[in-house]
């Protein structure tokens, strides 16, 4: 499935000038009304000249302004000015989702699950909100029989990626690909011969060098300004459907329902 413009403009976002972020910036917050501008509109809005509007397109894999604004224009958002809280954050969080899924490949997501599946330790480096993504991803994970742990501390981190090797498996979250600490543990796991799998919304960035594998999720930016809304969910979605994927397995399948019936007893005494 081809990429969608917001996604391509996401993924390669970091290759981009300082200019052609601001042109990027601007076209994000105010695609729906894209289709409502010429190139010379686009260059007074952005103080950027007509040349680098179009060097902006080819770079983010279009040919002209005019094919760039034909392609954004058939997945213009639906406008949210005049919905209510409710109604905003269902199209944010249905915009997500589907988002996400557009961008995932699933050889991909299948070719991380064989991997955790074959490893004999999985560790999850996350700091901050990507760090409760990581726990949450290791009690689902522990209740499979995975030998896993998730780490947020970033000297804990540090010290855990040194004395990896490579039977194991270290998963990186990281929406920004700028979380340093994050990074430099992923390198010092990789030097010592971890396979490093990465979830994030951006290519290109020293996140995702450090990387044997790399999945791509929608930033929160692509919906605008938005607050208090939830920047896990796509990594959230992405780690969803690996524990599916993981639970196809039977042995795993059988673990999982072996805690649940513990934990039933346990409530029941």
């Amino acid at each position: 499935m081809a990429l969608s413009v917001l996604d391509e403009l996401q993924l390669k976002y970091q290759q981009l000038s300082a200019k052609e972020k601001e042109i990027a910036d601007y076209v994000i917050r105010h695609r729906s009304s894209i289709q409502n501008i010429n190139i010379r509109d686009l260059s007074t809005l952005t103080q950027a000249s007509m040349s680098t509007i179009t060097r902006f397109c080819r770079k983010v894999g279009f040919s002209s302004f005019v094919d760039f604004k034909i392609n954004l224009n058939r997945e213009a958002a639906q406008p949210r000015d005049n919905m209510n809280v409710f109604a905003q954050t269902q199209h944010i969080y249905n915009e997500m989702i589907s988002a996400t899924a557009e961008m995932i490949q699933p050889e991909l997501v299948q070719q991380v699950v064989r991997q955790i599946m074959k490893a004999r330790r999985v560790y999850v480096y996350g700091i901050g909100s990507s760090g409760l993504s990581a726990l949450e991803f290791k009690y689902r994970l522990m209740r499979m029989n995975i030998t896993i742990d998730a780490i947020s501390d970033s000297h804990m981190m540090l010290m855990n990626a040194s004395l990896t090797d490579e039977q194991d498996v270290v998963i990186g979250l990281s929406n920004s690909g700028h979380t340093d600490e994050v990074t430099t543990a992923l390198t010092t796991a990789r030097s010592r011969g971890a396979y490093i799998i990465g979830i994030t919304n951006f290519d290109h960035t020293p996140f995702t060098e450090t990387t044997d594998l790399c999945l791509f999720t929608p930033g929160l930016q692509r919906v605008g300004d938005v607050q208090f809304v939830n920047s896990q969910l796509a990594i959230i979605y992405v780690l969803d459907m690996i524990s599916m994927l993981l639970l196809e397995d039977e042995g795993m399948k059988a673990a999982r329902q072996q805690t649940l019936d513990a934990l039933y007893r346990m409530e029941q005494e």
